[in-house]
């Protein structure tokens, strides 16, 4: 996304005011003057603070949002290719994925899990959630009709388990992990939600 030189001074110091008091508390016209604009001049390039939250976090959090929608893609189309039976292994390479595009964009990721109480960014992880029941319900079903999955899994311990799944991945931001020490916590992840799944379902 191209920016004018304005924008991107106005960007700076709002990222340093949104990370040191979230979104609610941030002050609007304390960025405007650190950044050395009038409110005029911010105007010009968005409509409010809300805006400006947006034009920060947006991009690498919908890049997530896609590439989530292009994972659970991907194991639709083990399917098709009659290799369900690989259904972790690709989660497990997506995960890897997942974490190295995190920190590819990790102050973003930062601000919206952690500041973005008031925002429309403040129930991203429950969404996320949301696609990945939704999603592995219907990946599920149509492997049981196939004869390719067997076990059980309610819809309430789903929800949990994603719940939990993503609340671990993401707390190497909440935490500000190194990228070496969230890259090696992944792995431990991925060993420990394999063992749990395995436990419950198994794929053919």
């Amino acid at each position: 996304m191209k920016r004018t030189e304005t924008q991107k001074k106005i960007i700076r110091v709002a990222k340093r005011e949104f990370l040191a008091k979230g979104f609610k508390d941030a002050s609007l016209s304390g960025i405007v003057k650190e950044a050395g604009y009038t409110k005029g001049a911010f105007y010009g390039y968005y409509a409010n603070k809300a805006a400006l939250f947006e034009d920060i976090v947006g991009e690498a959090v919908d890049g997530l949002t896609a590439r989530f929608k292009k994972a659970q893609k991907a194991h639709f189309e083990l399917i098709q290719a009659n290799r369900a039976a690989e259904s972790l292994s690709l989660s497990a390479d997506y995960l890897r994925a997942f974490i190295s595009y995190i920190y590819d964009h990790f102050d973003e990721f930062k601000l919206t899990l952690c500041c973005a109480e008031g925002t429309k960014y403040a129930d991203y992880v429950h969404e996320l959630v949301r696609m990945e029941v939704e999603g592995a319900e219907r990946y599920f079903e149509i492997l049981r009709e196939k004869g390719k999955l067997s076990g059980s899994i309610s819809r309430d311990l789903h929800h949990m388990i994603a719940s939990a799944y993503f609340a671990a991945v993401f707390e190497t931001v909440v935490h500000d992990m190194t990228r070496e020490q969230a890259v090696a916590y992944g792995n431990e992840l991925i060993v420990f939600f394999d063992a749990g799944m395995k436990g419950i379902l198994k794929f053919f």
